[in-house]
């Protein structure tokens, strides 16, 4: 049995490109979901890799468990009375 993995192509853009127009569109939406969970990995880990995101969720749980936030319904009072008040 042949593992994914062992197989490397190099393909063209052009050339994947006219195969993915070869697709039925029912293959092309499975295409573009798993797509968009690849990207979404590869989102994750570069967000993980980087010192400044991590830097700032480590100061985010920091203020979230000394009590410094505001609930989302208090949020939207206070935007609702700014509104009032611009009018």
């Amino acid at each position: 049995m042949v593992n994914e993995r062992d197989i490397q192509l190099k393909v063209s853009f052009s050339a994947f490109k006219r195969l993915i127009e070869q697709l039925q569109p029912e293959d092309i939406l499975r295409l573009r979901q798993w797509l968009d969970e690849k990207l979404a990995e590869y989102e994750d880990e570069l967000m993980l890799a980087n010192p400044r995101i991590m830097a700032e969720i480590r100061e985010a749980r920091m203020e979230y468990e000394a009590g410094e936030y505001v609930k989302l319904d208090e949020l939207q009072a206070e935007l609702a009375e700014s509104e009032d008040t611009d009018v």
